[in-house]
């Protein structure tokens, strides 16, 4: 017996398959999803229509702390002289030393965002803790979905520029650089009120006092690893969770907030139901 079956019903279901998302076919450059912002806007708000409303959503810790020596980041890009001034605000009181980055930390602890204040804190003190939110998902994937979030929710199609590499938190930089703030100052800090502040926080005067915080800085950046996550792209293509970028007032922290709705209640279809129409979520890493 022959069973005939609707044309619109075999179209719904080819449309179905062909609109499913599978995380593996997702680009991780944020400008191949701002290439194509329609897809974006499409992929991050399809996850509760997909026929499983559960398979998308991803776990979410806020509030997450960490020791930064217990952290990584996920970019190469990092300016000296803004890592700097933050370490004097820290020695100087005017910053906390650590606290809250504002940003999303995957599950194998690459930090998205907040990368100034994580190595400023790791060069005054490694043990100190920064946090965030902590996601239940790899480094190189927590890329892919927030560049789609950046595109889809937050209508930012462009990433910010990269101000320099890993190479500017080796040993001969830091003296230069501590050197320079200490002679000629800087547009935030007077050279006398950069040198007071080095000098209280090593407990020695003038070039003495710079050995010694070079030495410091240097033996506590060796504490934290600069691996970055596997296929991480530069700078102008990683994701940008940023209010003021987004459009709200500095610091307000609605980018995260939307990013991390987005996640947990699994509006974005990164996840491919089973093929075989079990409405149990795909497996990912062993477990469901």
């Amino acid at each position: 017996m022959k069973i005939k079956i609707k044309r619109s019903t075999i179209k719904e279901i080819v449309t179905k398959v062909i609109q499913e998302k599978n995380l593996d076919q997702f680009p991780i450059k944020l400008s191949q999803w701002a290439s194509s912002a329609d897809k974006a806007k499409q992929v991050v708000d399809a996850g509760l229509d997909d026929g499983n409303p559960d398979d998308d959503k991803i776990a979410v810790k806020a509030n997450a702390t960490f020791p930064v020596s217990k952290l990584k980041p996920s970019q190469s890009s990092m300016n000296i002289d803004k890592a700097l001034g933050m370490v004097l605000s820290m020695l100087g009181g005017k910053m906390g030393i650590g606290g809250d980055l504002g940003a999303f930390i995957s599950k194998d602890m690459h930090i998205m965002d907040g990368h100034h204040r994580w190595v400023a804190t790791a060069m005054v003190d490694p043990s100190k803790e920064v946090g965030g939110y902590l996601v239940d998902f790899p480094g190189a994937e927590l890329i892919k979905i927030l560049n789609a979030i950046t595109v889809g929710k937050l209508g930012i199609n462009s990433g910010k520029k990269a101000s320099g590499g890993f190479e500017q938190f080796q040993e001969d930089s830091i003296r230069a650089k501590l050197k320079e703030l200490t002679t000629q100052g800087s547009k935030h800090v007077k050279a006398e009120e950069a040198m007071a502040v080095i000098e209280e926080w090593v407990g020695q005067q003038g070039e003495a006092a710079l050995q010694v915080a070079g030495d410091k800085m240097v033996a506590n950046l060796k504490s934290v690893s600069f691996d970055l996550p596997a296929g991480a792209p530069s700078r102008p293509d990683m994701p940008v969770i940023d209010d003021e970028w987004a459009g709200f007032p500095k610091d307000s922290g609605e980018a995260a907030k939307i990013a991390n709705t987005a996640l947990t209640q699994g509006e974005v279809d990164w996840n491919d139901p089973s093929s075989s129409g079990n409405k149990e979520p795909a497996k990912r890493d062993g477990k469901y």
